[in-house]
């Protein structure tokens, strides 16, 4: 049932033409193929609501977007040696230390990845900002802290093909310890996908596709790469049976960009006042749990 809120606005008539619009392009956008795709198809419904109910603002609101869409020539960057000893062993005692609190989430974790999460641990949220600046000068923005993790995988691991949420358009991702070398695979610098071109996408195919240009890359512990996972395909195969990675992940956004990477704000973002029906119906929701 809808909130109290939306109920009453339900009662007004133009409220209520815009939110049956908006709950057609929702169901007219398929969910995507990946586990990370909710912010995408809710860019996607978006376009299609408003090209039926203000065709003339699809064009600013699309370009709008600009500031979390990153230089095409942007490449993988590998930081070396990032953390002194004394801070590397801490890390490390930490990331064993750590406990998974999330009981529901470190299933689909387990399910889908083989690894134990542990997110927004204190001392590694300090240690996200402290690296902040060095990976400002890396991007060439000020960015601000999104949220980290603790990722531990297990002789399960496997992370298939996908591309992020824009909340972590920036990625540093550290290892941590493992047992041996597991490679992370990289597209360059791509358009988003639309509700179009994503029905054709197979993600496994994407591995072998020609104009991608996938570049392995790999880690030793206290090392680090710096990646843009909300427009780069990424993926690892399947570790080395009884093998384990131990990866540590800041994400960042540039500054200024929350708006831009939570579809409910859109509306007053953009001072669009028809994007807020569709907006509600995003808030009521999980992450790619609309109808």
């Amino acid at each position: 049932m809808p909130d109290p809120s939306i109920q009453a606005r339900l009662r007004d008539p133009a409220y209520f033409a815009l939110h049956l619009q908006a709950a057609m392009a929702i169901r007219e956008v398929s969910r995507f193929a990946w586990y990370d795709s909710h912010f995408l198809r809710r860019f996607e419904v978006a376009k299609l609501y408003l090209e039926r109910v203000r065709p003339d603002a699809v064009g600013d609101f699309v370009e709008g977007f600009a500031p979390i869409r990153p230089d095409p020539s942007f490449s993988v960057t590998l930081m070396d040696e990032v953390f002194d000893q004394p801070t590397r062993l801490r890390i490390i005692e930490t990331s064993r230390a750590a406990v998974p609190t999330d009981h529901a989430s470190q299933s689909f974790e387990n399910r889908n990845f083989g690894r134990e999460v542990v997110w927004d641990e204190p001392f590694f949220c300090e240690l996200q900002e402290q690296i902040r600046p060095q990976l400002e000068q890396l991007t060439g923005r000020k960015l601000e802290t999104s949220y980290n993790f603790l990722s531990r995988y297990s002789g399960a691991g496997v992370c298939r093909p996908h591309m992020d949420h824009p909340d972590s358009m920036f990625t540093f991702d550290y290892c941590i310890e493992q047992s041996g070398e597991w490679p992370i695979h990289f597209s360059k610098v791509v358009d988003w996908p639309t509700r179009d071109t994503v029905a054709q996408l197979d993600l496994e195919a994407i591995k072998q596709t020609p104009e991608l240009d996938f570049a392995a890359h790999c880690l030793q512990p206290n090392q680090a790469l710096l990646f843009n996972g909300s427009s780069q395909w990424h993926y690892r195969d399947p570790i080395t049976p009884g093998g384990f990675c131990n990866l540590l992940f800041f994400h960042y956004i540039p500054a200024g960009c929350g708006a831009l990477v939570e579809p409910r704000r859109w509306a007053e973002h953009f001072a669009i006042p028809e994007l807020g029906p569709l907006c509600d119906l995003f808030q009521r929701s999980g992450k790619d749990g609309l109808a």
